[in-house]
């Protein structure tokens, strides 16, 4: 009998930056992106817009596989309660597996959790 992986989703650490980087490029396509394919030397993933704490990271068997990135998009008080999903990828050899749903499962939660009344999701017309 064979078993199935086993899939965890969690926060983000800093030691998940490389992985999630890594993620990115592998998954980067003309079809859903609006800059250009990134080049080396690659800028590092987390910054002062981008920091650990809006990623939710998916495993399966102790892997990195996928991540939501959440994030207040207008900074302003009255917008607090406003939430917006800002990249959601799940590597191909993962798909099939429930992870997306499972992401956004916990991004809702974690909206929630935030005091988030209100999550928004946008993409490109043809992605």
């Amino acid at each position: 009998m064979t078993t199935m992986p086993e899939s965890h989703i969690r926060p983000a650490t800093l030691a998940d930056e490389e992985p999630l980087a890594h993620l990115d490029r592998v998954t980067w396509s003309t079809l859903h992106a609006v800059m250009p394919r990134p080049e080396p030397p690659y800028p590092p993933l987390f910054d002062e817009r981008h920091r650990p704490e809006d990623f939710l990271v998916a495993e399966l068997d102790g892997h990195v596989v996928g991540y939501v990135r959440l994030v207040q998009m207008i900074p302003l008080p009255a917008h607090a309660h406003i939430l917006t999903i800002q990249g959601f990828v799940v590597a191909e050899e993962a798909r099939g597996r429930g992870l997306g749903r499972a992401l956004i499962r916990a991004a809702v939660a974690e909206a929630r959790a935030r005091g988030a009344r209100r999550l928004n999701l946008r993409v490109l017309g043809h992605n």
